[in-house]
């Protein structure tokens, strides 16, 4: 059994792996047994409600923290705080670790945790004042900077957010930190200072995949495209089951008017599983004038996402283009039922006006 009171102690295997899953069965399993020993412990009740909550049981996990509240182990607000972010109920995650705060100023994981619901829930400027607290106390823990520096940047204050990444980069040079700068300047349009981030993460890792995939649409945005797509193709070669890789290329053929290259990645993206690239493909075959695939793209498109209107608009058009002004007319319908889009709402309803009337 393992010692499983923080979540550490199942971080040598990745989320989801068969080995995780077992073992945290059989924790479980020998909590419980403790449990029945021992009813009034409150640390197993912490323990097994870790191991529940790494399982994704969030329920059973925010059963056995409250037990330990009951029991007077005040850890478990922290836990069952947490449990409640990752089951995105924020209210009473914040309720939690507010509480723990209350009881315990200087608990600064809890002032972590409610930071990262804050910036959940869009309140920035108590995430920020959340991370000051940690970084008082712990003036030299880099994570606290990044974390206010990535709150700065979601308020808009680009200046602020790079006095904290900096720092954080000052007190520790890691491939988070770098990482974490270079997608804030990618973000804010500073393209060359990404890729030299990105260039480090590379250097650091040249297996992994975040450098080449910051770095490729790095490049993308600066019009450097055949750069962009030696990146996503390397990108294809470390990881070829990824159907993101494929569509990202796709993006950029598109950019440069590449269209058969962009079908083929669109095409393969959909062999690898993603079904969301049906609607793409059918815009690349409207755009090389090839209607009658695009149809049939648009159509899977809306068997598998019935709600979609944007399908139902473009297969009117491509309906329209082949000069079927029924089944154009019934999709622009369907899309003016669905739709929320003035604009193309407007577009919709005289589209219908003039196929009606020729």
């Amino acid at each position: 059994m393992l010692d499983s009171g923080d979540h550490n102690a199942y971080s040598v295997w990745p989320q989801g792996c068969r080995e995780l899953d077992e073992q945290l069965d059989k924790d479980i399993a020998d909590y419980t047994k403790a449990i029945e020993l021992n009813p009034d412990e409150a640390s197993a009740y912490i323990k097994r409600g870790v191991a529940y909550q790494v399982k994704r049981d969030y329920d059973s996990a925010i059963a056995d923290f409250t037990k330990a509240i009951e029991m007077g182990d005040n850890s478990g607000y922290l836990d069952r705080g947490s449990a409640y972010r990752q089951k995105r109920d924020f209210d009473k995650a914040i309720a939690d670790f507010s509480k723990l705060t209350e009881m315990t100023p200087d608990a600064s994981d809890a002032y972590w945790e409610r930071g990262e619901v804050y910036i959940r829930t869009g309140e920035y400027d108590k995430a920020i004042a959340d991370y000051n607290k940690p970084i008082e106390m712990y003036p030299k823990d880099d994570s606290a900077y990044r974390f206010r520096g990535v709150a700065h940047d979601d308020m808009g204050e680009y200046d602020e957010a790079m006095v904290d990444l900096n720092k954080a980069i000052e007190l520790k040079p890691d491939y988070t930190n770098i990482r974490q700068r270079g997608w804030i300047y990618e973000c804010n349009g500073e393209y060359d200072r990404a890729i030299a981030d990105f260039n480090k993460l590379i250097g650091m890792n040249p297996g992994a995949t975040e450098g080449y995939y910051g770095r490729g649409w790095a490049y993308a945005e600066k019009g450097d495209y055949d750069r962009a797509i030696t990146d996503f193709t390397t990108l294809i070669e470390i990881n070829p089951e990824s159907s993101e890789f494929y569509y990202d290329r796709a993006e950029v053929y598109l950019s440069i008017e590449k269209y058969d290259k962009a079908i083929s990645d669109l095409t393969k993206a959909i062999d690898l599983g993603d079904i969301y690239c049906h609607l793409p493909r059918a815009s690349v075959y409207a755009q090389k004038g090839e209607y009658d695939r695009a149809i049939v793209d648009y159509t899977k498109e809306i068997e598998l996402c019935r709600q979609d209107p944007i399908a139902f608009y473009e297969r009117g058009n491509a309906y329209k283009a082949l000069g079927k002004k029924l089944e154009a007319i019934a999709d622009f319908e369907e899309y003016i039922k669905l739709s929320k889009e003035p604009e193309l709402f407007a577009k919709a309803k005289q589209e219908i006006e003039r196929l009606s009337v020729n």
